[in-house]
């Protein structure tokens, strides 16, 4: 049995730590137990496929037996509830049924959107994959070794597989690292054709020359960020359909159709109920554009590399005036609270201070989201910043040393030589710390980069220049022209990294921006204008029905029901207690308006920058916050444009 190194111990315990079960695991685990459900044979070869490629720890018959109980337990609790607050009826069965539908669907496609997400997240370690197994061949033509150092410096899911390769190696499930190559390329080959061609490539480069090896490898990063770029054109061009759709079906449509609401309201009270509104537009109409966009999301070929800042040292807040609920809360609540009591009480259909208390309802709950969204990312965001401008610089800093280094400049020289060269730059701070140490602690090059008390990466823990530095440190052992080397390379592989980033950046450009106006002017201008035309057609119908009632009421004429033949209509108009208060249907826009918002701007960070939850959330924040001025002000000027040049109580008079 072969002596286990330092990275099988760690990868050892990782597994031990990663043995704790999920929520979804669990309920899988009690569902298996509780009942089982026969599924056919392609939906466990299906099922049995994602959970292996996402190593889910779970069984294909608790999976699928989670999804029956679900639809069970969410009919039973809805009808249940209904008759509690009694208001069964049909129209609750129907929608308990719609409610179970879409439960089901989440729940038993969980183990394919897991395996999906698994893909994604990979998808933006592919590329640094290549490029750190092609580092490491370089330096040291051993394959395992290669793919040891790719594993180590990964954090996300590929890096996972890549350590379960090592440990199947280890424990003789695969007899060397060659054949467990070939299982990891045939796993991924469907997904990135270019990735596991470089990984080919990789592997076939250990029985080459030198110099026909480095041109293997270089090839192999060519390989890996041509496709990406070619597959991102391809990307770029699907999405402008989908966000036109979204544009349409999503945000003019439905906010357009939400101006004959109150007309319908009066001829079809029994068909029209403002339930069936708030659940359309606040709860499915949301949902279902949720997933329209998100599928596409889950077909996007490459995901942007994201930063790791859990190592800085400014990551931690433990005041609690700067907990990002603390402020969000002092914002809302007041507004919220403020604006309930003034509707809650409200009996009339239209109410001009209604209507402005229900606005500060919808104010309250985007500045809470906007507060909350911003304030949990400010610190955070400024570091981010931070690694990334150093990232970027780096291969320049690190090519400007290398070719010193290679003219033969002794190594403190060339280190001084740099820092003046790159001054303006950020990263010149990183290189002037590691000069500092050496100066002035005697350090050597190794404890001046990686000294847990003053090395220089303490102050800039990002995982890319960590990992490049430890391989600058080994090759320097070697002497000063393998580490010139080593970095020359380096430097090379990061440019053409950044230079891929920013080219399928301005391929999404075009996409990324008509999305943005829908968000910011688009939505809000429409919501604004719909509640102002609501607004008035509401004022009117409320003078309308009082108008016939008194007509009919001096007359003598009894007006009948609204159900009455003959006088239906009229019955309608004057019947205007069936109208949703114009403050609650402001309350709905207002809310669909800051759902729909929230999603684009989701959607929108996603496919600019990758599933980086920081950034998501700090484009909400800043897309909400021009959304929101915009339909305020939109609502308010319309409002008064209408009311000031058509007085409507002269009209009917």
């Amino acid at each position: 049995m072969p002596v286990i190194s330092r990275e099988y111990k760690e990868f050892l315990k990782e597994e031990e730590l990663s043995r704790s079960l999920s929520f979804y695991e669990r309920l899988c685990l009690i569902a298996e137990k509780f009942a089982v459900f026969p599924m056919t044979k392609g939906v466990e070869n299906s099922y049995n496929e994602a959970i292996s490629f996402s190593h889910l720890n779970v069984k294909p018959k608790g999976a699928y037996s989670l999804a029956f109980l679900s639809v069970l337990g969410i009919i039973l609790a809805f009808v249940g509830f209904t008759i509690l607050i009694n208001s069964f009826s049909f129209a609750s069965v129907v929608l308990s049924l719609l409610l179970a539908g879409i439960a089901f669907y989440f729940v038993v496609s969980y183990p394919t959107h897991h395996a999906t997400v698994f893909r994604i997240n990979a998808s933006s370690e592919m590329v640094l994959a290549t490029i750190y197994m092609s580092i490491a061949m370089h330096i040291s033509p051993n394959l395992e070794n290669a793919v040891r150092f790719a594993a180590r410096n990964l954090k996300g899911s590929l890096a996972t597989d890549l350590r379960v390769l090592l440990w199947e190696v280890y424990t003789r499930k695969y007899e060397k690292i060659e054949d467990a190559l070939d299982y990891f390329i045939k796993k991924w080959e469907r997904d990135s054709k270019e990735f596991t061609e470089s990984i080919y490539l990789i592997k076939n480069s250990t029985a080459e020359s030198q110099e026909k090896r480095e041109r293997f490898l270089d090839e192999a990063v060519t390989v890996m960020l041509d496709g990406t770029k070619e597959k991102m054109r391809d990307y770029s061009r699907q999405l402008k359909e989908p966000v036109t759709i979204l544009n349409a079906m999503g945000i003019l449509l439905p906010i357009i159709g939400l101006v004959f609401f109150p007309i319908m309201t009066i001829f079809l009270p029994g068909l029209i109920k403002p339930l069936f509104l708030i659940l359309g537009y606040n709860v499915f109409l949301p949902l279902i554009v949720f997933l329209f966009m998100n599928s596409y999301l889950e077909s996007r070929p490459y995901s942007f590399h994201q930063p790791d800042l859990s190592i800085h040292p400014d990551f931690i807040v433990t005041k609690l005036y700067e907990r990002p609920y603390t402020i969000p809360l002092l914002l809302s609540l007041p507004l919220i609270g403020l604006g309930l009591a003034g509707i809650l009480g409200e009996t009339e259909v239209f109410s001009f201070p209604a209507l402005m208390y229900s606005m500060l309802v919808t104010l309250g709950i985007l500045l809470g989201i906007i507060s909350y969204s911003y304030l949990s990312v400010k610190r955070k965001l400024k570091i981010r910043d931070e690694i990334t401008a150093i990232e970027t610089e780096f291969s320049e800093a690190l090519f400007q040393l290398g070719n010193m280094l290679l003219r033969g400049i002794p190594f403190e020289t060339a280190l001084k030589k740099t820092k003046n060269e790159i001054k303006n730059l950020k990263i010149s701070q990183f290189f002037n710390k590691i000069s500092y140490n050496i100066e002035t602690f005697g350090m050597t090059f190794e404890n001046a980069v990686f000294d847990k008390q003053s090395g220089a990466i303490n102050y800039y823990p990002s995982n890319i220049i960590a990992s490049i530095m430890h391989v600058v440190v080994e090759t320097s052992k070697k002497g000063m022209q393998s580490a010139s080397k080593s970095m020359i390379i380096v430097s090379k592989y990061l440019k053409d990294m950044h230079e891929v980033d920013e080219e399928l950046k301005s391929l999404l450009e075009e996409v990324s921006s008509t999305m943005n106006i829908q968000a910011v002017l688009l939505a809000p201008l429409s919501a604004g204008v719909v509640v102002t035309i609501a607004t008035v057609m509401t004022r009117l119908l409320v003078t309308l029905g009082k108008t016939f009632s008194q007509v009919y009421s001096n007359i003598g004429i009894p007006l009948g029901s609204p159900n009455e033949v003959g006088t239906s209509a009229l019955s309608s108009i004057a019947n205007i207690s069936s109208i949703l208060p114009i403050h609650f249907f402001q309350l709905v826009v207002g809310v669909y308006l800051v759902e729909i918002v929230t999603i684009i701007a989701i959607t929108l960070s996603t496919i600019t920058n990758g599933e980086e939850t920081l950034l998501k959330r700090f484009s909400i924040a800043k897309t909400l916050l021009y959304s929101g001025a915009v339909y305020f002000i939109t609502l308010l000027f319309t409002y008064y444009m209408f009311t000031s040049v058509i007085s409507l109580d002269k009209l009917l008079t």
